[in-house]
């Protein structure tokens, strides 16, 4: 008996800790999340369509730093991203009956939380982009690498989700939208994924379902070879981001997790 509890507690990965929880009444279905670059210990988070356009900056407890109002319309806001220059990358990029012909990511500089601001926060880009024909997807995944966006497909007949790319300059407009091309795909993950995150040195890349969480690395070949897996937090979970080597997962049941290196790297050989 003590044999076998010393051998699962080396071959099972680690539970996610929950590290917090989100009581700000207005965050009630937070669909992003992404660790701030700039102020060290804050957290961007959004909710889902049928919510006003609001971004939230929390605490990883979940206490609420501060709300603002964003200047654009959360039609299916689904994902948020961070760069090195001081701006935050709204993806209002859901298309769940696959039939909008264009979608849009939103660029605004990063306000100082610890300021508010009594006027919407000025969107400084709108990248719109289309589908190539027969390509039209649902996404809730976003992540920068290499100036481009890249969305990654809600698959929903056990295919490997697949990675499209959106220039982020020129940004295209409403009427003469880019095109998302393809630019890979994530071997293995046949899951609907709810949300992704590009580590900060662009080496390892995460992504959600409802029922694993799954880490990339660049397999030197331009594509992504599977590093590690674990299962994902309970819950509704449509939000993923770094916080160093660990993950943080939120819900929107408003519960925040800490995924550690450990049980990722532990679990890779995990059943789903």
């Amino acid at each position: 008996m003590i044999l076998t509890l010393i051998l699962l507690a080396f071959l099972v990965p680690d539970a996610p800790d929950s590290v917090g929880k989100m009581t700000h009444p207005a965050i009630s279905e937070a669909s992003g999340i992404v660790a701030s670059r700039q102020y060290p210990g804050i957290f961007w988070v959004h909710n889902d369509s049928g919510n006003s356009p609001s971004l939230f900056t929390v605490r990883l407890n979940g206490t609420l730093v501060r709300e603002y109002q964003v200047a654009a319309t959360n039609l299916d806001w689904e994902d948020i991203a961070a760069d090195d220059q001081g701006n935050l990358y709204i993806g209002d990029i859901g298309n769940n009956t696959r039939a909008l012909p264009v979608r849009v990511i939103y660029r605004l500089q990063e306000p100082d939380p610890r300021v508010a601001s009594d006027k919407p926060l000025p969107v400084t880009l709108a990248s719109y982009y289309r589908y190539q024909k027969g390509n039209a997807f649902d996404a809730e995944s976003l992540f920068l690498d290499g100036g481009r966006a890249i969305l990654v497909t809600k698959e929903s007949k056990k295919r490997d989700a697949e990675l499209f790319a959106v220039s982020l300059k020129p940004a295209g407009s409403l009427l003469r939208p880019l095109k998302a091309e393809k630019v890979g795909s994530l071997p293995g993950f046949t899951d609907p994924a709810t949300a992704a995150d590009l580590s900060i040195d662009g080496t390892l890349l995460a992504v959600c379902s409802m029922d694993r969480v799954c880490v990339y690395s660049r397999d030197g070949k331009g594509g992504w070879a599977l590093e590690g897996q674990t299962k994902a937090p309970p819950g509704q979970v449509e939000a993923l981001c770094w916080d160093g080597r660990d993950l943080i997962a939120a819900n929107e049941q408003r519960g925040i997790f800490r995924i550690t290196e450990k049980a990722w790297r532990d679990g890779r050989k995990a059943k789903r």
